[in-house]
């Protein structure tokens, strides 16, 4: 069934008025709870009158919101509002960082903002059940370290965990967001010898200090394996500029 639009005060765009407009009338709409992930959005025509736009301007609004990850496109259903999940709406700024020079350097310091916070959170909350389930992910991948896919899984699994235990949804969503940009660099970088070995004991390090409620420890030892991992980005981008 239609999200009905008019039922909710949503007013007319002026007639000056462009598809950025519209773009924003429809992000305040989400942002105020009044469209939710998986929504329909009404047929064109219908939009069309409810914000008097042209047809052309309404299709621009609508694949500007489709690019901010915002909407999706469902051949033959109209437009529905995304799952907003944070690997969707940071892939305009994944893509902004990824053709940037200097990017590695704002990503990584971005990184150790956000996870060095919330890994500080996860000491004070963690559970001995969420110190059982972390170690069993270094368990996988202590027997996969020769397999650099598997490792990769658990790796995402891993700082997802940290990020849930953080007990901070907004940060989480982000830190995800995050932790996604650059994702292929990183992938050959697990390729290198020996870092996969450094990440499973940069893992290690996290847990016991979680283990000990020590925010301070696993904000240090968290800052080391990102450290860690930018060497490696480095190297990998160096060999692909050379």
């Amino acid at each position: 069934m239609n999200k009905d639009l008019s039922s909710i005060g949503v007013e007319p765009i002026l007639r000056e008025s462009v598809a950025e407009k519209v773009v924003q009338r429809v992000l305040g709409l989400v942002k105020a709870g009044n469209l939710k992930p998986g929504d329909k959005l009404p047929s064109e025509k219908e939009l069309m009158v409810i914000f008097s736009v042209s047809r052309p301007t309404l299709r621009e609004a609508l694949r500007a919101l489709s690019i901010l990850g915002v909407t999706t496109t469902r051949k033959g259903d109209g437009s529905y509002v995304s799952e907003l999940k944070a690997k969707d709406l940071l892939r305009p700024l994944e893509f902004f960082v990824s053709i940037e020079e200097n990017s590695l350097d704002d990503i990584f310091e971005c990184r150790q903002l956000l996870e060095c916070e919330m890994v500080r959170k996860a000491a004070l909350k963690v559970t001995d059940a969420e110190i059982a389930e972390f170690q069993s992910l270094i368990n996988i991948q202590k027997r996969e370290v020769e397999d650099p896919l598997a490792f990769r899984i658990s790796d995402q699994q891993f700082h997802e965990l940290l990020a849930t235990v953080s007990g901070n949804p907004v940060l989480a969503r982000v830190a995800d967001g995050m932790y996604n940009m650059g994702m292929e660099a990183r992938r050959r970088a697990t390729d290198i010898d020996g870092v996969i070995a450094q990440s499973i004991e940069d893992h290690q390090k996290i847990v016991d200090a979680l283990r000990q409620h020590d925010p301070d420890r696993a904000a240090k030892a968290m800052n080391i394996h990102l450290t860690n991992i930018k060497k490696s980005t480095e190297q990998i981008i160096t060999r692909k500029i050379l």
